[in-house]
């Protein structure tokens, strides 16, 4: 690897660039001075496309390499969906391009009915637990920078995003369509993203690679960083 590389970060559902921070640390280690960082901000628009468009205007009149988390492995699924000329590299992590499971939605709904109610007092214990692996339950570090991230942003950025962004287009076939380098990754145990859907989607796709990381949950960028870093690096 001789040339640096960009690379734009879009980050989840209630999270901020610390989300980052153990991953960009890992990958430093393993490729020092290899990476320009830069990080993409979630706008508050009214719709995923005009989010989506949003995005393109933070990006350069470049191709990117781009990765997103979550809900910004969605967006970027979906900004490359309509600006494929302008990726090299697509990076999505701990998401899958499709439709949220109804259990998901349901809970998102309950969620904006209970704050219109009663305000909001910040993401509790059992729903964190419910996004990590059982070996990083215990992971006090994690659990507090979640809660934080959760407390930074607030109660109307949690809320523009259960309403903006909860209905999703399947976008699987039209993404597997494309001819530019995709690259998924995912945790073994993370309830919100189907392993198998994503193994099927391979097979379909002849330039989609994906990785499976053992004994993690949903919050890759947290649980297995070092794990994370090398999965990137390794596509330069």
């Amino acid at each position: 690897m001789n040339t640096r590389q960009s690379l734009y970060l879009l980050p989840g559902t209630m999270c901020d660039n610390r989300l980052w921070d153990s991953f960009i640390a890992a990958l430093e280690l393993l490729s020092p001075n290899y990476f320009d960082l830069h990080f993409i901000t979630i706008s508050q628009k009214a719709t995923i496309d005009e989010i989506i468009d949003d995005i393109k205007q933070q990006l350069p009149h470049e191709k990117v390499n781009l990765l997103g988390f979550s809900l910004g492995g969605y967006l970027a699924s979906a900004f490359t969906l309509k600006y494929p000329e302008v990726i090299a590299n697509l990076f999505v992590v701990s998401n899958m391009p499709c439709a949220l499971p109804d259990k998901e939605i349901k809970e998102r709904s309950r969620a904006v009915s209970w704050i219109k109610r009663n305000g909001y007092s910040g993401i509790s214990k059992k729903r964190i637990l419910t996004l990590l692996d059982e070996s990083a339950q215990k992971r006090q570090d994690i659990i507090l920078l979640i809660k934080d991230m959760d407390e930074s942003l607030g109660t109307e950025v949690l809320t523009h995003q259960l309403l903006t962004t909860t209905k999703r287009e399947d976008i699987f076939r039209e993404l597997g369509l494309l001819p530019l380098n995709k690259h998924f990754c995912v945790g073994k145990n993370d309830h919100l993203v189907s392993v198998e859907a994503l193994i099927n989607m391979q097979l379909l796709d002849k330039n989609m690679k994906l990785s499976v990381i053992e004994n993690s949950g949903h919050m890759l960028p947290l649980e297995k960083p070092n794990e994370l870093a090398q999965w990137l690096n390794s596509a330069f």
